[in-house]
């Protein structure tokens, strides 16, 4: 598990995800906690009260900003390098597109970099070499809806990966049900077969 505590987060996306990773950074004791978002409040997908509560508990919000590169090496950040943007034309949802301004370049320290973006599921049979693994239409990962067992025996799945984007309380209630029928699958395994 990531523990945030003394370090400076820096948290990349604005919905309820980034919500909920930037106030648990805060909860385990934070140096300090920057959320950074390319576009600006108004148009911030992330519940409006959760911002607030976000700033009453300290976090900073680095509003039109979108991140180019992480610094450090892969073992450690130090710190991210961020392009400052701007909304240009409003793209086909309606919404304003963020358009890096040329030249605006900054660096902010880091210690922890969490990326809290992004509604796409990845496409986990060619990226586990498991072409068996069945998905649906969406790309999300097709399960038994009462066990959330994959098509992989002895394989679960739980919360986005397998319902799309949503809550996080989703994937703990998904994740309680895979538990419990994973224990109820090693509980018969343990079974001892009876003689005949």
């Amino acid at each position: 598990m990531l523990d945030a505590a003394g370090k400076k987060v820096v948290v990349v996306g604005g919905g309820d995800t980034a919500m909920d990773c930037v106030r648990t950074a805060v909860r385990q004791g934070a140096k300090s906690v920057t959320c950074l978002y390319r576009r600006d409040r108004k148009n911030m997908p992330g519940s409006a009260r959760e911002v607030a509560n976000a700033e009453e508990e300290g976090v900073i919000f680095e509003w039109l900003a979108a991140p180019k590169a992480v610094l450090g090496d892969a073992a450690r950040a130090a710190g991210l390098r961020v392009a400052r943007m701007e909304l240009g034309e409003a793209d086909a949802t309606g919404r304003r597109a963020p358009v890096e301004i040329p030249g605006g370049e900054c660096d902010l320290d880091a210690d922890m970099v969490i990326k809290a973006l992004g509604f796409e599921p990845e496409d986990l049979p060619h990226m586990f070499g498991e072409p068996a693994l069945k998905t649906t239409a969406r790309g999300t990962l097709r399960v038994n809806p009462q066990t959330l067992e994959t098509s992989l025996a002895g394989v679960y799945a739980a919360g986005d990966i397998v319902r799309g984007a949503s809550l996080v309380v989703w994937a703990i209630r998904d994740g309680r049900v895979a538990a419990a029928a994973i224990a109820a699958q090693l509980k018969l395994a343990a079974q001892p077969i009876a003689a005949e």
